[in-house]
């Protein structure tokens, strides 16, 4: 490559480093390369740069799109074999029928970047885009393509399929986009061969899915023609030899981080060209704090599809964005009135999944609808016990096929197993069918039958580390339960609605979820279904209900459940309810204060274990009772407590199980009122990282909060805030008013230690809405605490102390933790119920 070339590079490159304000070290540094790299290049002393240096260079400048683009453009150009005379053009002309496209292309860097790299290579010589209807394939190839223009001399020709009524069409198609004619005595596609043999060209197939019978002949033309590559777009691979496929994924959606501000969602891809197809239309559009909320729950719900963007951006013109995320809960009637020179079925969304389902056989179509009963994906296990067979295709054979025809996604699940996922438009439409054949009650019940079997699979033993599986499994079928749930629930199913909720009830509460189980328990518990379960069962639904209802707070429900629950239990002599239920009255009175009337529950129910054999619950109970008398200042007893039911845990191999985490926990917060900080940070991070793997939110914050004490006791007053941050957001997720009064509290602290007095006044005003839980907190803690709100109330002054309090006492749960975190409420996304 010649001088002239690489200097062109190199002054582009400058042009945007000065602009960008950055010196060659900065740069240098940003983008992970070499100072002497970035000097050679800008000097033209290096010769044209690796495709992974301009990708780096692009990232680290922060180039727009369309300067993405024409960087890349520019060192493919200095790439080409072929070197320019010095009085030719940077970029010389290749013959091309690429369409000059009517709008930007809106992200894609990194997928145009993979695609120029193969393209660049010798091999694969034939590069397949897929991916489900409307995401992009087409934009992208005609993209990539002319971003490699230079390097094919010959030329990129663009061949249309879509109109393409039959796979015998496709070599007279081709023809035609290339003028090539047919003559006496020679076939046209053996003209096509002869055109094709002597050049160097790249031939772009868009649309292949309906025509596969004719891939064979792409690999012929391949095999004969050594300079030819081929990009094919397709719903479906080609499946011929030297085939590299490369999927098109949706845009990127916001994340659901609890922090994300204005600048994080417009960074976007989803976002990104939702706002640019919107100010196509109305060119005052922005995307402000008002619509933001909006736009991000839109971008989510249509799966970050473009197809479904650009047809739901059209609509902005004459709706407001909430006002059309009120009307996409049916999506597909609404997202219309494509472009009119766009192809008919990029028109509207359904007609788009339409073309791929009408490519489906009969047997195809049927498992596709049918899996529309899932919510959030399924295993091979889940679609096997909940879709039958078709005729003489399996489940596993049909799936294969849908995940091939791009209807059905594959990931990674649990353990590397394969976990199937369906995009929501697609779903709309699979359900419209599964409706229309009168499929959807018998598939319903299936899939509900499926959920409970799961559910109770496991839920007697949901503490034991062995059941780690499990746990992780119903984590990733909350979708699919919640479905069924609701499904139960509307058909008035209340028998079957309990049991599932019944035995889900170990697993809300260990996950934080408390809020919704207690919901669903409250539908399921009416007159009917308590009639319809055996003793056994009704004594555990009052039982979950009431604990849950005790960790969000409301004790007058918890303990009239409960109580209901032990005297149902000790007239039928049902022990092991007993005995758990005498725990979970002590564990409501504990997490509400009144630590007292809770001790003499647990030693109760702690003998009735022990008489039973029961050594998780007692290891449980144990735990428990030890904090209690913590907290009424026996620290001697408590702490041989602790150990004991640590040894106990570890005894039935629940060395890294629920109660062994527990333990250690409790542990830790009886080390604080010891005052041993040391040996409190020891167990507090030992029982952190198992509450991790466990997913266990409500020990999560418990113990963030204990790891923020011994922080703060240090004088670690950054680290200290850090941890009570993370373990009050934790604390709302999980809607437990315990783990956000021991993080709050601490954040009150902070805030006076750090001069914040009014935001300190507020947030104090604020934890008054929690009455007496905070006396569930270690004396030394509330000591501490009620020390630093007097200093507070000295520094601020009476009255000023007075108004913000008063106002921290109007805050709902959200704007609690918007305060504590100061963010704007409205960047806090809904909790998960």
């Amino acid at each position: 490559m010649g001088t002239r070339e690489s200097s062109a590079f190199g002054r582009l490159m400058r042009s945007h480093r000065v602009a960008a304000g950055l010196s060659q070290e900065r740069l240098a540094e940003r983008a992970r390369l070499s100072l002497r790299g970035i000097s050679d290049l800008e000097r033209g002393a290096r010769r044209s740069p690796r495709l992974e240096t301009v990708r780096m260079l692009s990232d680290a400048l922060n180039l727009s799109q369309e300067d993405r683009v024409l960087f890349f453009r520019v060192a493919r150009s200095l790439a080409d074999g072929q070197q320019p005379q010095a009085n030719e053009s940077l970029s010389k002309p290749v013959p091309s029928s690429l369409p000059v496209p009517p709008t930007s292309l809106v992200g894609r860097v990194h997928e145009i970047a993979t695609i120029v790299e193969l393209l660049d290579g010798a091999s694969p010589r034939l590069i397949t885009l897929t991916g489900p209807g409307g995401v992009g394939k087409t934009r992208l190839a005609q993209e990539a393509a002319a971003v490699v223009a230079t390097a094919f001399p010959d030329g990129v020709c663009l061949v249309a399929l879509a109109s393409v009524a039959d796979h015998s069409l496709v070599v007279s198609a081709t023809a035609d986009a290339l003028g090539v004619r047919e003559t006496p005595g020679v076939s046209l596609r053996a003209a096509l061969e002869r055109f094709l043999r002597s050049k160097r060209l790249l031939l772009v197939l868009d649309n292949f899915e309906h025509v596969l019978p004719a891939a064979p002949g792409v690999a012929v033309l391949l095999s004969t023609c050594s300079g030819l590559k081929v990009l094919t777009t397709s719903r479906v691979p080609l499946r011929v030899q030297g085939e590299r496929q490369v999927p098109v994924s949706p845009l990127g959606v916001p994340g659901t981080g609890r922090q994300l501000s204005l600048a994080d969602v417009a960074r976007t891809e989803a976002v990104q060209l939702f706002v640019a197809r919107v100010q196509d239309v109305r060119p005052d559009f922005a995307l402000n704090r008002e619509n933001v909320e909006a736009i991000v729950e839109m971008c989510r719900r249509l799966d970050g599809l473009p197809l479904a963007l650009e047809l739901a951006a059209v609509r902005v013109k004459v709706l407001t964005p909430h006002a059309l995320l009120r009307r996409l809960e049916r999506s597909l009637p609404l997202l219309t009135g494509g472009a009119q020179d766009l192809p008919t079925r990029h028109q509207a969304l359904r007609a788009t999944i339409a073309w791929s389902y009408d490519l489906l056989s009969p047997e195809e179509q049927v498992i596709f609808r049918r899996l529309a009963v899932f919510v959030g994906g399924w295993t091979l296990e889940a679609a096997e016990a909940v879709v039958a067979p078709v005729g003489a295709l399996d489940i596993f054979e049909g799936l294969s096929s849908l995940v091939d025809q791009s209807l059905v996604q594959l990931v990674e699940g649990l353990g590397g197993e394969p976990r199937y996922l369906m995009l929501e438009t697609l779903r709309e439409f699979a359900v419209e069918r599964l409706d229309d054949c009168g499929e959807a009650d018998d598939l319903g019940r299936r899939h509900a039958d499926y959920c409970l079997g799961l559910a109770e699979a496991g839920s007697a033993n949901l503490a034991d580390a062995a059941q780690s599986d499990w746990r992780a499994q119903l984590r990733a079928e909350q979708g699919n339960i919640r479905t069924a749930l609701a499904w139960l629930r509307d058909r008035e199913l209340t028998h079957d609605g309990l049991r599932l909720a019944t035995a889900l009830g170990g697993f809300w509460n260990m996950h934080g979820t408390n809020a919704e189980g207690r919901a669903w328990m409250e539908a399921f518990l009416t007159p009917t279904a308590t009639t319809e379960l055996t003793a056994g069962e009704r004594v555990a639904a009052m039982r979950w209900t009431g604990a849950l209802a005790g960790l969000e707070g409301d004790r007058v429900t918890a303990e009239a459940r409960l109580r209901e629950s032990l005297a149902l239990a000790r007239r039928v002599g049902d022990k092991r309810g007993i005995y758990t239920t005498l725990g979970a009255i002590a564990q409501a009175l504990l997490h509400g204060g009144e630590v007292g009337g809770s001790t003499a529950l647990f030693d109760e129910g702690i003998a009735l274990a022990r008489e039973h054999g029961d050594r998780r619950e007692t290891a449980n109970l144990l735990a428990n009772l030890a904090y209690a008398l913590g907290l009424q200042g026996d620290l001697t007893r408590a702490e041989t407590l602790a150990a004991e039911s640590l040894a106990l845990a570890r005894s039935y191999g629940a060395t890294r199980g629920f109660e062994a985490t527990i333990a250690m926990m409790f542990q830790g917060w009886l080390a604080i009122m010891g005052g041993a900080d040391d040996l409190a940070e020891e167990r507090f991070k030992a029982a952190f990282a198992l509450s991790r793997e466990l997913d266990a939110k409500a020990v999560q914050s418990a113990t963030l909060a204990g790891l923020a004490e011994v922080a703060l006791s240090r004088g670690q007053v950054d680290e200290a805030a850090a941890r009570y941050r993370e373990g009050l957001v934790l604390g709302w997720e999980g809607d437990l008013p315990l783990s956000v009064v021991a993080n709050l509290q601490g954040l009150v602290r902070v805030a006076t230690s750090q001069g914040e007095l009014a935001r300190a006044a507020r947030l104090a005003g604020a934890l008054e809405t929690f009455g007496d839980v905070i006396r569930a907190l270690p004396g030394t803690v509330v000591r501490k605490y009620e020390a630093d709100v007097a200093h507070l109330r000295l520094t601020l002054g009476e009255d000023a102390f007075t108004a913000e309090s008063g106002l921290g006492r109007t805050f709902g749960p959200a704007e609690i933790v918007a305060e504590a975190l100061a963010v704007d409420e409205r960047f806090l996304p809904p909790l998960d119920t």
